[in-house]
């Protein structure tokens, strides 16, 4: 890690306000037990986590930055949009966050119909008591399935019945990811593309970058050393941002990469510090 080694961030996480296995609260104390200075919990579709975790980061000298992770879909596929820094009341987030989750259960409520016709009887009940009443995604589903003995593990229900193509899947509505970066620009905040290198199709960036993309998760847990250079290259040329993320979502889950356990250049995170509150900027400046 370039710049300052004490200097430890990490913008991409996930608590249980969406598909994450601890708290907003544990999030921050695991946080700090590993040294980070600078966090963002980017729930999918849902900002509630930043509430709950503010006042206990800030009590404890923990910056955290404002964050989303919006599923998008349409024309480019389900792409992926981080936003961080935007206005966490701004009354068009707000309405967003309402609606998805009104939206997603219906969506989750249809799947589990057509898992239950495909011979598999399990409960939306008990898939909804998995999202903790919060947000409920395809992965509450699929620990459901292996709770019932149908599956071995959540990823061999998933690829098996819910990714796109499978028998259970079905589409939800969404916004596009011109218009999340839209939003998230409406609501003062910057919009990054998570996890380039892990989309399997082609789309068009050129579309991203015309609907005012900031920047791109480079640095991501998943990311080889040729990924993170090709899009490092790709960012100079449009002189877009870059972030970091480990993408944690617990310790035992698809994704158990720890906090700030992805290496990154310091200098390339400047524009973090933009983004903090006034006393946090003088605290942290490189």
């Amino acid at each position: 890690m370039g710049g300052c080694d004490w200097l430890r961030i990490d913008l991409h996480m996930h608590s249980t306000h969406s598909d994450g296995a601890m708290t907003p609260r544990e999030i921050v104390a695991e946080a700090l037990r590993l040294g980070l200075s600078v966090i963002s919990i980017t729930d999918h579709d849902e900002i509630s986590g930043y509430f709950e975790a503010k006042e206990l980061a800030t009590s404890c000298g923990l910056q955290l930055l404002s964050g989303i992770e919006f599923n998008t879909d349409g024309a480019q596929g389900e792409l992926h949009i981080l936003g961080y820094g935007f206005d966490s009341n701004h009354p068009s987030m707000l309405e967003y966050v309402k609606w998805r989750k009104d939206e997603r259960r219906e969506w989750s409520k249809e799947i589990v119909e057509r898992l239950q016709n495909l011979g598999y009887p399990i409960d939306w009940e008990d898939c909804w008591q998995r999202a903790g009443g919060q947000v409920i995604v395809r992965t509450h589903i699929a620990d459901e399935l292996v709770a019932k003995g149908f599956f071995s593990s959540s990823k061999q229900a998933y690829d098996q019945l819910l990714k796109k193509g499978g028998q259970a899947f079905v589409s939800r509505r969404g916004l596009s990811a011109e218009a999340a970066i839209g939003l998230i620009h409406e609501c003062g905040g910057k919009a990054f593309l998570a996890h380039p290198g892990e989309y399997d199709w082609s789309y068009s960036f050129e579309a991203l970058l015309e609907a005012g993309l900031d920047g791109i998760e480079v640095y991501y847990s998943k990311h080889e050393h040729r990924e993170r250079e090709y899009w490092l290259k790709r960012a100079a040329k449009h002189q877009l941002l870059v972030s970091v993320g480990s993408d944690f979502h617990g310790y035992d889950s698809r994704s158990p990469y720890p906090i700030g356990s992805v290496d990154y250049d310091t200098k390339r995170l400047e524009w973090v510090f933009g983004q903090l509150e006034g006393k946090a900027l003088k605290k942290f400046r490189i």
